[in-house]
């Protein structure tokens, strides 16, 4: 009798597992069912919103499925693996391996615009592309490729078209390797939808890029890097933009005119410029400005004079001054509004004389928030000689320092900082050397590793158990 209930009772759990697992795989099925299910256009907008390889594998998923990544608003052709890889190699092997990358990149996006164009009527997105962006190594002998590429980009009426075409990392090129772009490779129809305009290592033209403001009504940022070629003279007037960015080109005359919507400028040039003009920008508040008429720092005066009109307006203020040699002689404005200071300071310049430059700064900043100071090399010629305390009422209330050495200077200027500033509330140091150019983040030898961790434990074990216990104290 025992034996048979207890067989009775294995055929009751067996069959009571069976109902579950068929329960379950029916509400599995019904799961898959809703996701397939969807409308198609929320299909793309969900491929849409995932990198170009992760949308293509969604083709796996079912026969409904299969094609719907061919619909992506999103074409992103950023390889982060290989590119990452490729520059942090020595130079020597990175220009071993480079040419059979760049083949096996352009075949990639080929067989993606290949796969794309066969569709003869996308319903699903009317043939608007929001983002097109090439990011890789690449020049002029491959220009066959990139013409068809920005072809298809502007057919299907793109909205940010981003070419980036960093070499080793950075801008570096020879001009006669530059891919040219010009105005073939527009036309205005195609042009109204355009917001954001990126370009990385291309060689374009003043002229080409006047032409295509005056045709994007809707152009809200541009962006021009390395373009040391033709890009000499710039006549920006009377334009949408709000975001202007030229940085690592030869221009030598650049004037902004009536730009009531531009809210950011950033200019950094490689050359010595003859003549800048900046007029009626209402809306400015952020400023990298980077541009020196000689290495005399009489100059940055006059820089400060040409800034004159929309100075007192700015909130974000952005100063390369390692260009100059010395810093004598030079009249700060007041800067009313100013609530965040970046200064770019080069190994030049003593301690003494930073210090100097940083107070003149601060006196000037009545709404200064916060500090930032970016040391491009981590040794000065000397220590502080003796310089006068005197605590300043700036609200300053944080300040980072990129470039930290564990040197006695720096250590003095922290002190200095911590005990002077007296609304200060966070010092934040970064041990970590640094390049303003380098686009890629490189991958650090053992060496560096164990100097920058000596670094750390210096400020951890001396540097916060000096300072005053009210200030926050971080070293990253």
């Amino acid at each position: 009798m025992m034996k048979a209930n207890l067989l009775h009772g294995r055929r009751s759990r067996v069959r009571n597992n069976k109902k579950k697992k068929k329960k379950d795989k029916q509400f599995n099925n019904e799961d898959d069912d809703r996701i397939s299910e969807l409308p198609e256009d929320i299909m793309v907008r969900i491929v849409s919103l995932l990198p170009l390889k992760e949308a293509a594998a969604t083709s796996i998923l079912s026969k409904r499925w299969r094609n719907i990544w061919t619909f992506t608003t999103n074409l992103d052709f950023h390889d982060e693996q290989t590119v990452n890889y490729l520059f942090n190699l020595p130079r020597e092997d990175y220009h071993t391996l480079i040419n059979h990358a760049r083949l096996k990149y352009i075949d990639g996006v080929n067989r993606v615009i290949t796969k794309l164009s066969s569709k003869t009527n996308n319903t699903l997105v009317g043939g608007l592309i929001n983002r097109f962006r090439i990011n890789f190594d690449l020049c002029r002998s491959f220009s066959y490729s990139i013409d068809n590429w920005i072809e298809f980009a502007m057919k299907n009426r793109v909205q940010v078209l981003e070419l980036l075409f960093y070499r080793y990392g950075g801008l570096a090129r020879m001009p006669d390797s530059l891919y040219t772009l010009g105005k073939n490779h527009f036309d205005p129809k195609t042009l109204k939808s355009l917001r954001v305009l990126n370009l990385a290592s291309v060689d374009i033209s003043g002229e080409v890029l006047e032409w295509l403001l005056s045709n994007c009504p809707l152009l809200e940022r541009l962006q021009v890097a390395g373009s040391d070629g033709n890009l000499v003279n710039l006549r920006i007037l009377g334009v949408p933009l709000k975001h202007l960015e030229i940085r690592g080109c030869c221009i030598r005359k650049l004037e902004i005119l009536d730009a009531q919507n531009l809210v950011s400028l950033h200019i950094q040039t490689t050359y010595c410029f003859r003549t800048f003009v900046l007029k009626n920008v209402p809306k400015l508040v952020d400023l990298f400005f980077d541009i020196n008429f000689s290495l005399d720092g009489e100059h940055l005066g006059r820089n400060f004079s040409l800034l004159s009109s929309c100075l007192s307006q700015l909130q974000i203020l952005h100063l390369d001054l390692s260009i100059y040699k010395h810093l004598r002689n030079v009249v700060y404005p007041v800067l009313s509004n100013l609530k965040q200071l970046k200064l770019i300071f080069g190994a030049t310049k003593n301690l003494t004389s930073l210090l100097s430059v940083i107070i003149s700064f601060l006196n000037a900043s009545p709404r200064l928030q916060r500090l930032e100071l970016m040391m491009l090399s981590q040794k000065y010629y000397d220590q502080m000689r003796r310089f006068k305390i005197e605590p300043t009422n700036c609200p300053l209330k944080e300040v980072e320092i990129l470039g930290y050495s564990g040197s006695p200077t720096h250590d003095q200027l922290i002190m200095y900082l911590a005990e002077n500033l007296v609304a200060l509330q966070k010092i934040i140091v970064h041990p970590s050397e640094f390049d303003i150019n380098q686009v890629f983040k490189l991958n650090k030898d053992d060496k560096t590793i164990r100097e920058e961790e000596k670094v750390r434990d210096h400020a951890m074990q001396h540097i916060k158990q000096e300072i005053p216990t009210t200030i926050e104290f971080v070293c990253l």
